[in-house]
């Protein structure tokens, strides 16, 4: 029979006490532990993105548009030009909610009738007035190279990003991520849950999260952006010192 003195006492313990008497008592059971979600979550830390390039602490004040080039895909396989086409808007979407810069997104007849080809990866040799034909066209002061380098819908879902911003002026990267993100990875898995319970709109149920190529997606854009330098400000401009000569 249940207690309910018992329930009702548990019930006004914080949560993190609460999981570790909990832990503790599956410890000494020994066993439920591995089937508790909340209590295997609790005690993972979220992955953070780690192969990540940043040129300085901010990015320029003068970057203020962005073209982002059509994503390309690691491989021609069929499987990964339809995660292209699926995860593609996503990271557009999120790097247009950051709020970073205006975010310029490019289709393949423009860059075509800009370039003479329909993608670029940004790890090729690029033609000598590139970026120059780019900044007077669009009217943008960087360009993003995206790529999708892997991509598993099915559990374990793993989805891959390599990722460049270049500014335009005087070609240089600002930023660049290639990262992959496995569902089996246990930092991985609790990110991605915590991303979905914090976005319950847009990322759907948590347990979706680990088995929707689609919502799995929207945690890796998310992850990915999160390593954006942030904006620079103006410098400001140095204020009159105040004369040590009193007024006559």
């Amino acid at each position: 029979m249940r207690n309910p003195e018992l329930s009702q006492a548990s019930a006004r313990l914080p949560r993190r006490l609460l999981l570790g008497v909990v832990a503790a008592v599956c410890f000494g059971a020994g066993h439920g532990c591995s089937r508790i979600p909340g209590l295997r979550e609790a005690t993972v830390a979220s992955y953070q993105p780690g192969n990540v390039h940043r040129a300085d602490p901010s990015l320029p004040v003068e970057l203020k548009r962005v073209a982002m080039l059509p994503v390309t895909t690691l491989t021609d396989e069929a499987s990964m030009e339809f995660g292209r086409d699926a995860l593609g808007p996503l990271l557009a979407n999120e790097l247009a909610r950051a709020r970073a810069f205006e975010l310029v997104v490019v289709t393949p007849e423009q860059l075509r009738g800009l370039t003479g080809r329909n993608t670029w990866t940004g790890e090729e040799r690029l033609p000598l007035n590139f970026f120059e034909t780019l900044k007077d066209r669009l009217g943008v002061d960087g360009v993003l190279f995206a790529r999708l380098t892997q991509y598993r819908p099915y559990e374990p879902l793993s989805i891959g990003w390599r990722v460049k911003l270049i500014e335009a002026e005087e070609p240089r990267v600002l930023w660049a991520v290639d990262e992959v993100f496995d569902a089996r990875v246990p930092g991985v898995a609790a990110a991605a849950r915590r991303y979905a319970r914090a976005h319950p709109g847009a990322a759907g149920d948590v347990d979706g999260v680990l088995s929707s190529a689609r919502q799995f997606g929207l945690y890796t854009a998310s992850a990915l952006v999160s390593t954006l330098p942030p904006l620079g400000r103006p410098a400001q401009a140095d204020k009159p010192r105040a004369s040590s000569e009193h007024a006559p």
